[in-house]
């Protein structure tokens, strides 16, 4: 699918758009006078994907972390009363 990246020429909000047929308008004002803008390509390998998920990995655990903690602080202070 052709998705691009547009800078509107009046009132410089970048978006991207599904081009299909028609020319895209700018969402923000609706003009057609747009700037089609160099879009870099995404790149995978298998050490990009190795890393994402051992980042994906380290931010679960910090956020069980987290709610580990403030489930223990809400017992805590539950069980003083």
């Amino acid at each position: 699918m052709p998705l691009y990246d547009f800078k509107c020429r009046k009132c410089a909000n970048e978006f991207e758009a599904l081009v299909l047929k028609k020319t895209p308008v700018c969402p923000k004002c609706g003009t057609e006078d747009l700037e089609r803008l160099l879009s870099l390509p995404v790149v995978r390998s298998e050490g990009t994907h190795a890393r994402t998920m051992a980042n994906a990995k380290k931010a679960e655990m910090k956020t069980s972390a987290e709610k580990e903690q403030a489930q223990r602080q809400y017992e805590q202070s539950h069980n003083d009363d």
